[in-house]
């Protein structure tokens, strides 16, 4: 496998984020639809899959070849395909010793966690946003906190590296749980990933209403002695208790710092790839080029192209400002408001980096 690519940033590209699908059976109403345009989920059965799970075998072949290591499936649910098994199994193949992980709602998971583990799944995200039914209800639009726990229950028996509980931290409503949703991912060997709500998709809708930042949280997590180890992807850092617990903090919204540590790209479920959850211009097209190659090496040439070219398109989306400009700064070096747009700053930019530096 190649070093990963790099951006005009410096950056390197080492991790691809796809949607298998926008269908979901959930009704969130922060979802970001991993960035896709039309801003919402479709309900399950309204879309037709557009890539098979033989295209997404090629897709990982020609990713991995370009030093991406790293692969995370999502949706929509991405547990509403039918053949979400044997994708997993042809990125497997495709990139035989990368880590494969997945981002879930949890609903059907208590009937596809062995055979997901099976195909090859390393890891496992499952949204759990409340402990508390009613609260867990009103979040998600479903009722369907006692089979997301069972799902959890079949995920810890299914051999998977790493199970992380995900849980958007919304004001008024699930903001009161953190401690209470620590214990539980403890007390059941999982790691907890906190994420602060980010104004896109249906989330720019409720973000003044629900938006909550974690820095307390964290400056608490710290006073009960906890270790702290930055993640390289997003610098996101990692807080280790001394009782075995650990908590995953995500904080995309004004955070340079976030942007710094971005090494992904997104294939969306339409076969588009985009260099970022905020971009709104032009994707590139992947679909129209794998199927337009007649043979299976040729497929792979296309599809790298299609990476390369959107690597091209990756820029932060926040960035420090390079002098007081009214930008008041958090003190983790966040900005302190919403910029209108991306922050365009005319910094210089860093020569792109050979692949072997």
């Amino acid at each position: 496998m190649k070093p990963p690519l790099r951006d005009a940033y410096g950056r390197p590209l080492n991790n691809l984020r796809i949607s298998v699908t926008r269908e979901c059976n959930y009704h969130c109403f922060f979802c970001h639809v991993e960035g896709h345009p039309s801003g919402r989920p479709l309900p399950p059965g309204s879309e037709d899959s557009l890539l098979t799970p033989e295209e997404y075998g090629i897709v990982a072949r020609a990713a991995y070849s370009l030093g991406i290591s790293s692969f995370k499936l999502t949706g929509g649910e991405p547990l509403v395909r039918p053949d979400i098994v044997e994708i997993v199994s042809s990125i497997r193949v495709g990139a035989p010793r990368a880590d494969i992980s997945m981002t879930t709602n949890g609903y059907y998971l208590a009937e596809l966690a062995s055979r997901l583990a099976e195909a090859g799944l390393d890891r496992v995200n499952v949204s759990l946003h409340s402990l508390r039914e009613e609260v867990y209800r009103r979040i998600t639009g479903v009722n369907g906190l006692k089979r997301v726990l069972e799902g959890l229950r079949e995920a810890s028996n299914a051999g998977f590296k790493l199970i992380k509980v995900n849980a958007v931290v919304l004001r008024g409503l699930n903001d009161s749980e953190l401690w209470n949703l620590l214990e539980f991912a403890r007390d059941n060997g999982f790691v907890l990933q906190l994420i602060e709500l980010h104004p896109v998709g249906l989330g720019s809708r409720t973000f003044k209403r629900h938006f909550t930042p974690l820095e307390a949280f964290e400056r608490e997590l710290v006073e009960r002695g906890a270790r702290i180890r930055i993640r390289s992807l997003h610098n996101r850092p990692i807080y280790e208790l001394p009782d075995g617990s650990r908590v995953e903090v995500v904080k995309p919204y004004a955070n340079p710092l976030f942007c710094l540590g971005c090494s992904r790209v997104r294939l969306l479920d339409d076969g588009t790839l985009s260099p970022c959850l905020n971009w709104r211009g032009r994707r590139v097209d992947l679909i129209g080029r794998l199927r337009s190659a007649p043979s299976y090496e040729e497929k792979i040439s296309k599809v790298m192209e299609a990476l390369v070219e959107v690597n091209t398109l990756r820029r932060p989306f926040y960035l420090w400002p390079r002098d007081d400009s009214g930008l008041r700064s958090l003190f983790d070096g966040r900005l302190a408001h919403r910029p209108r747009g991306p922050l365009r700053l005319r910094l210089p930019k860093k020569s792109p980096q050979p692949p072997g530096d």
